[in-house]
């Protein structure tokens, strides 16, 4: 794209959410963009770094350079002959006459090394499933609000940042809940973060929608909020190799998972209010 910088410093300047915008749309950007874009990523655990290939190594040239001026060299060659047939015959007298040794006690063989397999699974994109949920969303709207396509623009597309953040976030989640994380666990919880204030930060503006869309929003901000609390514990526990699991944590993932099935339209069923209606 015209304009778009492409040095280094801009590339580690850049949102992980921005980067992978650029990988994901590559018809929309020079092919050098995105692969740098790509290769931001991989240093930040984003996506699985692709192994480098590399060429087989040029055979080294065989030396043909040699002397055809051998006459004046023919004395020293005859001397150097002699010299290495007296250098073999001592050898071979000193292997006849050496004493013979002890045979050695076997060693026991070594242990083979054992290298662990090292599981890295890159964080999915969720572009898929986010654009199935936004057209439940939207759909989920009066008529009226609907007829009101600038309005339902602007929801949609915050919609959109909502699902891509709420998916995220409830992947790493149950991967810390099923101890199933890996060695990039917490680089992936920080892009997790990054979805989560993008998000957030779009709620700051005052987007002219609708009262029932507005009303939507903030039912989504809370469970942003509650994202957002839960995948800075989890990240501060794994850089200081602690356990990932707390109380809280299960608790904001059962809220924030009620929220977004609220946000599908599935609404919970509250529970029967048991007990004499005089002792309430």
């Amino acid at each position: 794209m015209p304009g778009l910088s492409s040095s280094p410093d801009s590339f580690q300047q850049k949102t992980t959410a921005e980067l992978q915008y650029l990988i994901e749309n590559p018809d929309f950007y020079d092919a050098g963009v995105v692969a740098r874009a790509r290769q931001e990523l991989r240093q930040r655990g984003a996506l699985v770094p692709v192994a480098p290939s590399f060429s087989e190594p040029a055979a080294l040239p065989i030396p043909t350079d040699y002397d055809d001026d051998t006459a004046s060299a023919g004395r020293g060659n005859r001397w150097l002959l002699g010299a290495l047939l007296l250098a073999v015959a001592l050898a071979v007298a000193w292997w006849m006459l050496r004493p013979q040794p002890t045979a050695p006690i076997a060693a026991a063989p070594a242990a083979p090394i054992v290298l662990e397999a090292t599981v890295i699974r890159p964080l999915p994109s969720f572009e898929q499933e986010a654009a199935g949920q936004v057209a439940i969303t939207r759909r989920l709207l009066p008529a009226a609000d609907r007829a009101d396509t600038t309005a339902a623009g602007r929801y949609a597309r915050m919609a959109r940042r909502y699902w891509l953040a709420e998916n995220t976030a409830a992947y790493l989640t149950a991967q810390a809940l099923g101890d199933s994380t890996t060695s990039v666990f917490a680089g992936q919880v920080g892009i997790g973060l990054e979805r989560v204030n993008w998000f957030l930060s779009a709620m700051v503006y005052d987007q002219n929608l609708t009262p029932e869309m507005d009303s939507r929003l903030a039912l989504m901000r809370g469970g942003m909020d509650l994202r957002r609390t839960s995948l800075e514990a989890l990240k501060a526990h794994a850089d200081m190799d602690m356990p990932l699991i707390s109380e809280t944590v299960e608790r904001d993932q059962q809220e924030a998972v009620s929220i977004s099935r609220e946000v599908l339209g599935q609404y919970r069923k509250a529970a029967p209010i048991r007990g004499r209606l005089e002792t309430l």
